[in-house]
């Protein structure tokens, strides 16, 4: 069996065991599944709909989904996609650096830790929390398997289009692009061409800066406490324990790889590889990518260490002590991916490495198997964890039939699978974007100048940002207007869910 086929087996056991159970039906996704079917019926992005990245996902979305349709079938079909894309780049980048063992650890990674994940709901490739982060890290993995492969024109162009997904590869985009002209990877006119892309991206990213650098997101205290918790600051005395225990166990392999090969240190390598076969393997990365990076300039910049280096820390600047597959290092550490099987290439470190994978793989058929229960809709069916929750959402879908609706706090995937219309821009209205007051006026002049047929008031646990509830102790408001121009239509009260359905 070769190397390329058993991937394809581990790949084909991920979706199995996952299979229609990457969805969750209140948060995220569902922006992504809403949005490019709106575009396409002529609803125009950040005039008619909020939304916080660059524009380049939605309408690619929207010209797929106009082709192969809007059916869960058919984003399954696309996240399968993306997900081949991120494989093959990182197979043909590490193969040509590195050989095939190489190649096969890194897309192993991907395969067994990334692609269907379950870390946390929409931690996966196939229904991600958003699409502009999946498709995004497609383009930077094929623009570094093309730097690999000394195709710097395609690699710089797909940099620049990965920059129209989210800022964040903006950012990266620049920091790649400096390493490699510090280091002379690059040509003056290749560096040019670049720095003009960048100036016409930065000039348009300034047109359209209240849509993806609302004060909401980029200031204040809730913002500062959400953003701490993604790069890890918020428990960052745990986050460096675990990357230190991560890099004692590396430097241990390392130096007993150094030996000669006894008896017992082979004992002792396959021991610690059993010990580290734990995320504080890759969050050890977070500091040695940098350690590499130095490396790499001193001892040779026109080696694949320094663009493995360049890439794997430019991509994890947002979560600089988070770096594991975790919630959203699922997809930013696909490049530390490329970097460790580069560094660790020696066949000693596949033990490592395939019991880290095999216990992932383990915990995701644990998670997934408890979403057992269907929610049902025109679009497809799909499962959820909480039997009251998935109750209820198919009784509401099938109950709401056309008209236009607004879901709130959050549940824009409710529009998706009912086939509705919210007549606001905002969409969802979680602490992080719509506790203050000034956010709230603007909801208030949209609700009053454009009120939707209905309002669903969904259960949504929003205690990740510190508050206990809409309409409790943030957006109160909002409620208020909501009961002097609304009645009831139907309510659901269940333990673990509940939902009212307001009438104008």
């Amino acid at each position: 069996m070769t190397l390329g086929v058993l991937l394809i087996l581990i790949a084909i056991i991920a979706l199995a065991q996952s299979w229609r159970r990457w969805l969750d039906p209140i948060i995220d996704t569902g922006r992504d599944l809403y949005i490019p079917e709106q575009l396409l019926g002529g609803a125009k992005l950040y005039r008619d709909i909020r939304y916080q990245y660059p524009p380049l996902a939605p309408y690619l979305l929207a010209a797929i989904t106009a082709v192969i349709g809007h059916s869960l079938a058919a984003y399954i079909a696309i996240g399968i996609a993306q997900s081949a894309v991120v494989a093959a780049a990182l197979w043909i980048a590490l193969r040509r650096a590195a050989g095939e063992v190489a190649a096969f650890a890194a897309t192993l990674m991907f395969v067994a830790l990334s692609f269907c994940g379950a870390s946390t709901w929409g931690a996966n490739f196939i229904f991600p929390y958003a699409y502009a982060s999946t498709i995004g890290m497609a383009l930077v993995v094929v623009a570094l398997a093309a730097f690999v492969h000394a195709r710097n024109g395609l690699a710089l162009g797909c940099l620049v289009a990965a920059s129209f997904c989210k800022v964040e590869y903006a950012v990266a985009a620049i920091v790649i692009v400096a390493v490699l002209a510090i280091a002379r990877r690059i040509t003056l006119c290749q560096l040019a061409v670049f720095a003009i892309a960048a100036t016409a991206t930065g000039i348009y990213f300034f047109t359209i800066r209240e849509n993806i650098f609302p004060a909401s997101l980029v200031h204040g205290r809730i913002a500062e406490r959400f953003y701490g918790f993604v790069s890890g600051r918020a428990d960052w005395k745990s986050s460096v324990a675990q990357a230190l225990i991560g890099v004692a166990i590396i430097a241990a392999i390392a130096l007993l790889l150094r030996l000669p090969q006894r008896w017992w240190t082979i004992t002792l390598v396959l021991v610690l590889c059993v010990a580290g076969a734990s995320h504080s393997f890759i969050r050890a990365w977070g500091f040695l990518q940098w350690v590499a990076l130095v490396y790499a300039f001193v001892r040779d910049r026109n080696g694949a260490l320094l663009l493995f280096a360049a890439f794997s820390a430019a991509t994890t600047l947002r979560i600089p002590l988070a770096v594991s597959p975790v919630w959203y290092g699922f997809v930013l550490v696909v490049p530390a991916y490329a970097l460790i099987a580069y560094v660790c290439r020696s066949v000693w470190w596949m033990p490592l490495i395939a019991l880290l994978c095999g216990r992932d793989l383990v915990e995701q058929h644990q998670r997934y198997a408890v979403k057992q229960f269907p929610i049902v809709s025109a679009r497809g069916t799909f499962y959820d964890w909480n039997p009251d929750r998935a109750r209820i959402l198919s009784e509401l879908v099938a109950r709401v039939r056309g008209g236009t609706l607004a879901v709130m706090p959050e549940g824009v995937t409710l529009n998706y699978l009912t086939r509705t219309r919210t007549t606001l821009s905002y969409h969802t209205f979680t602490p992080v974007e719509t506790a203050y007051p000034d956010v709230e006026r603007d909801i208030l002049h949209e609700l009053s100048a454009h009120p939707p047929d209905r309002v669903a008031v969904v259960q949504r646990d929003v205690r990740e940002f510190g508050y206990q509830g809409f309409g409790v102790d943030y957006d109160q408001e909002i409620v208020a207007w909501l009961r002097a121009n609304y009645a009831l239509e139907a309510q659901w009260r269940e333990p673990r869910f509940s939902t009212l359905l307001l009438r104008r």
